[in-house]
């Protein structure tokens, strides 16, 4: 299994040769009205790689608002696989639970979409969804742990990379849900601070020092819950940032 922190070193290396990352997913992958006018993960995991690996790294948001797994795959060849991407971050599953596509369907629709990106030589990479509010929704997402445990056994399987950011969040959300409800837009929806929480934990993925916040008021509420957070599990270990260079 390519391991991400060789991958972004490699790419470091070279920063002659162009990069391009597509973020592909639903609604919390898209940055659009619903993002209030902040950054969501993938801004800030763009952010960081840009910063920390290089200005050759292009990045491409490819998320739209409502889809399932089924509907990534209908528009992969347009959203995705003609960009001719170096890595894919596949992020889905929300609306599979809601929709009431089987375990099964979401599955194969996942696996066919891993199996295209690997097809043109990119490196697809799963993303688990946060943890829900499952005290607030119906009763048809008590079935979503089932979908995350899908993306792990597909890493597994597939030799691919996952990001587990259910991992990360689940304890919190099991231990303090009223708490943990502030990182919350709605019951399937993070908000500024849940997006920057998975940026960082993202940003921790690939190795690279936690993104730069200029906004101290916002960074002060991050690192407030980052640090709930490791109460209840360790996060991946924060890299530090490079020394800058003598003048």
């Amino acid at each position: 299994m390519q391991n991400l922190e060789s991958i972004g070193n490699k790419w470091k290396l070279n920063p002659q040769k162009p990069i391009r990352v597509v973020a592909f997913g639903s609604s919390n992958t898209e940055l659009h009205w619903h993002s209030l006018g902040y950054f969501n993960w993938f801004s800030w995991l763009s952010s960081a790689m840009r910063e920390w690996i290089g200005r050759h790294i292009t990045t491409i948001n490819s998320g739209i608002g409502g889809e399932t797994s089924k509907d990534l795959l209908k528009r992969i060849d347009r959203d995705v696989l003609s960009f001719n991407p170096d890595l894919v971050i596949i992020t889905i599953g929300g609306n599979d639970a809601w929709k009431g596509l089987t375990i099964q369907e979401y599955q194969n629709y996942l696996t066919q979409a891993v199996e295209k990106i690997k097809e043109i030589k990119a490196l697809p990479v799963l993303q688990t969804y946060y943890c829900l509010l499952y005290n607030r929704m119906d009763r048809i997402f008590q079935r979503f742990p089932e979908i995350v445990e899908v993306n792990r056994n597909l890493s597994r399987e597939m030799e691919i990379p996952l990001i587990d950011q259910y991992k990360y969040f689940s304890p919190f959300y099991e231990k303090d849900p009223n708490t943990y409800r502030n990182l919350m837009l709605d019951g399937l929806h993070v908000n500024q601070i849940g997006n920057a929480l998975m940026g960082i934990i993202a940003s921790r993925s690939f190795s690279l020092p936690d993104p730069i916040f200029s906004d101290n008021t916002l960074w002060d509420k991050v690192k407030n819950y980052l640090n709930l957070m490791e109460k209840y599990i360790g996060l991946p270990p924060k890299i530090p940032y490079p020394k800058k260079k003598e003048e």
